[in-house]
């Protein structure tokens, strides 16, 4: 009898037995590969072991480095504190290479190996002591702990031995000015591995592959700073300046990724930083040396350091309108955290409250934000509402309409004392007037102001949600015709500070004096325009949220030539998996060939997220469903972004990279509702035509998509220059719901 037995008397291994060599296997692989990633920004383990393989180039430095680490888990277990991946070092990080420098530096002093080990086990657990602490000065801070402690421990004792420090240079492998590109692409190699010293073109290798593995946005940023820091010192070396700074351009590398890719996302903005972030590296590198008598202090990431603080402080001054937008998850790849960021602005701007429209009926902007009469300065995020005037001609003014709250919250301020003004006339006294102040679940507060005497039906600390009734619109204080007046305000004093809103799920008009067939998510109504709050269709609403779960067949057919990306190939039939998540959400799901997720919102059905699809029937419905509204009628139009990468299979990453640099990286998609068919012997069925306005080479220009009670999208046909694929819905089995 042949074969393994893993358990007592040749037992097959138990779950509980491989769960625990699984969980014992990736504890190795984090702690190993943790340490070393979140020098180089790196948040996968697997990929931070190809630096241990730079690092074994040199293998008495991998041992030097393996002491280290356990002496930063030690300290770490000891007092409990966790590392943060992607903020370019932790506990465990510094300790290493505090461990690796005084490998490094008593390597060539003939000393025992124990006494050696003991040394860098010391020095390490200072190290990550110093780290911890600064951990915890600036764990109220926006600036990131980086390599201080390894930088602090390594100055120290490259002061206590200069002759050690001294030594060890003679060591290391001569590093020649580069003369032709050969020469060059050497030098950025070894560079790349300099700060674990081993500055050698194959350990460079690996380090590159590491970071190319989990962002090409990170390397291409890191390699414009390098760029950057390079010419700059070449520059101060035509000035006959003394600067050796081939042993210390890997910082350049480091500060371009940082502030290019990691701290603040990618974009058209992020490579000129990088590159300016790799220059100042180079300048601050000199001046260290300069300073400090060209000691080995100068070579390490300390210049990185201070450059990446520095330009933090500066990139953030601006705010909202700073050139670069701050990174929420440094532990994730750039790219596809711009992606998901740069996506959700494309689609609702960015993010800030979302009012609903306060006043039923036809109503018309009479000063909008930025506008000509008070809405300026502090006060310049407000809209006031008056009746359209063809509303008004028919109906009167917007004296007396009732006010709903137009956001969930408390009332934090109830004003109702203050008497109606004639017509003309401006109570300057009392600015603004009988008064609701809403405290909002999403934060900041909000304003209603001018209402009506004795209509105020609230009091301070009652509930409301959207929707509640609070007033009727009035004349009172600084209002000389009846009007409704709404801000969003940064605390609960009347006359506050205004901040930026916008209104959400309401029509326009396509031209002066159309009708308002134009239908907004979400916006910011300029001044002068007409728009009403949208009301869901019955029909288009039933039909939507009655999509149930279940298995639905489809079949495809192919006219023309269709582009490879969406062709089905020999699979004319399709199925899919349709089910609700946790969090209530529909998923169109094709098993290995991708998911489609859609969310019933409270205003429309909503593609989501298109994960990891090369099924050509999610990637056409995530473009020609990416949303339909409840209150679409025939003839209704919108407007939308679909959640597509661009490209598919191989090239998918390198699209991925080119996105952030792309003006119009995402498929904007109009819509029309062209058919609403009442419910009948077949069911309702609803019909929308989506045109992409940048479709590209091999994407659709027209999509037409139906929908159907119970069983979700029944038709998608996609028009392409030279063909036209259409999907049906062949067969749907619902699930068991109960």
């Amino acid at each position: 009898m042949t074969g393994r037995t893993d358990g007592p008397e040749g037992e097959a291994p138990t779950g509980a037995t491989v769960l625990a060599r699984r969980v014992s296997v990736r504890g190795v692989v984090e702690a190993f590969g943790q340490s070393l990633g979140s020098v180089f920004f790196i948040g996968q383990p697997w990929l931070g072991l190809l630096l241990w393989g730079a690092l074994l180039s040199r293998p008495a430095l991998a041992l030097f480095a393996l002491c280290g680490l356990l002496s930063g888990v030690l300290v770490r277990g000891i007092l409990r504190v966790q590392d943060a991946p992607g903020l370019g070092g932790g506990v465990k990080a510094n300790a290493l290479l505090t461990a690796v420098v005084t490998g490094w530096m008593i390597g060539p002093m003939g000393m025992p190996w124990a006494q050696q080990l003991v040394l860098a086990a010391a020095a390490a657990m200072a190290a990550a002591l110093v780290t911890a602490a600064l951990m915890r000065v600036l764990v109220r801070s926006f600036l990131p702990v980086l390599l201080w402690g390894y930088c602090l421990v390594a100055a120290m004792l490259f002061s206590i031995c200069p002759d050690c420090t001294v030594r060890a240079a003679y060591t290391m492998p001569v590093w020649p000015m580069p003369t032709d590109a050969l020469g060059w692409l050497g030098s950025f190699l070894r560079s790349m591995a300099s700060l674990m010293y081993s500055p050698h073109a194959v350990a460079g290798v690996l380090v590159c592959i590491a970071v190319v593995l989990w962002s090409r946005a990170m390397f291409l940023a890191g390699l414009a700073g390098w760029l950057g820091g390079v010419l700059l010192s070449l520059g101060f070396q035509r000035l006959g300046l003394s600067f050796v700074w081939l042993p210390l351009s890997y910082n350049y590398f480091i500060a371009g990724m940082a502030l290019g890719a990691v701290i603040f996302l990618p974009g058209r903005l992020s490579l000129p930083v990088a590159a300016v972030a790799g220059a100042l590296t180079a300048f601050f590198g000199l001046v260290l040396q300069y300073v400090l008598g060209w000691s080995a202090t100068s070579y390490l990431p300390v210049s990185s350091a201070l450059v990446i603080w520095v330009g933090m402080g500066a990139l953030t001054l601006a705010g909202e309108r700073a050139i670069v937008e701050r990174n929420a998850m440094p532990g994730e790849p750039p790219e596809q955290r711009w992606w998901v960021e740069a996506y959700w602005r494309a689609r609702y701007g960015r993010p800030v409250p979302l009012f609903a429209v306060p006043v039923t009926g036809e109503l018309q902007i009479a000063q909008g934000f930025d506008g000509r009469i008070s809405h300026t300065g502090i006060y310049r995020h407000a809209l006031d509402f008056h009746r359209s005037p063809a509303a008004e001609a028919v109906g009167g003014s917007i004296w007396g309409a009732a006010v709903t709250a137009p956001a969930p919250g408390t009332i934090e301020r109830a004003h109702d004392g203050v008497v109606d003004n004639p017509l003309g006339v401006s109570n300057y006294a009392e600015k603004w007037g009988n008064h609701v102040v809403i405290r909002l679940d999403a934060g900041g507060w909000a304003m209603l102001a001018h209402l009506q005497q004795g209509t105020v039906a609230v009091v301070p600390g009652a509930r409301v949600e959207t929707g509640s009734y609070l007033g009727r619109v009035g004349n009172s204080g600084r209002s000389p015709v009846p009007h409704l007046h709404l801000q969003l305000q940064g605390s609960p004093e009347p006359g506050a500070a205004t901040r930026p809103f916008r209104l959400a799920n309401y029509f326009t008009a396509e031209a002066p004096a159309a009708a308002l067939t134009r239908w907004h998510a979400s916006a910011v109504p300029p001044e002068g325009e007409v728009l009403v709050l949208a009301q869901a269709n019955p029909v288009v609403y039933n039909t939507l949220v009655g999509m149930a779960p279940g298995t639905a067949v489809w079949t495809s057919e192919v006219q023309g030539d269709i582009p490879r990306v969406f062709n089905p190939g020999q699979a004319h039939v399709q199925q899919l998996q349709v089910r609700i998540d946790s969090l209530g959400e529909q998923v169109l799901d094709a098993g290995q060939q991708g998911r489609l997720v859609l969310a019933l919102d409270p205003d429309a059905l909503r593609v989501m997220a298109l994960d990891d699809a090369s099924a050509p029937l999610l990637r056409l419905l995530a473009m020609g469903a990416v949303s339909m509204p409840y209150a679409a009628r025939v003839g209704t139009r919108w407007s939308d972004v679909a959640p597509v990468v661009p490209g598919g299979g191989w090239w998918r990453p390198w699209a991925l990279l080119l996105a952030p640099y792309r003006p119009h990286p995402f498929p904007a998609v109009n819509n029309i509702c062209t058919a609403i068919e009442e419910p009948g012997p077949s069911g309702s069925l609803l019909e929308w035509v989506s045109i992409l306005q940048n479709p590209g080479a091999s994407g659709p220009h027209k999509l037409t998509c139906q929908f159907a009670p119970l069983r979700g999208p029944v038709k998608l046909q996609a028009e392409f220059a030279t063909g036209v694929l259409t999907f049906r819905l062949l067969s749907f089995e619902p699930a068991p719901t109960v």
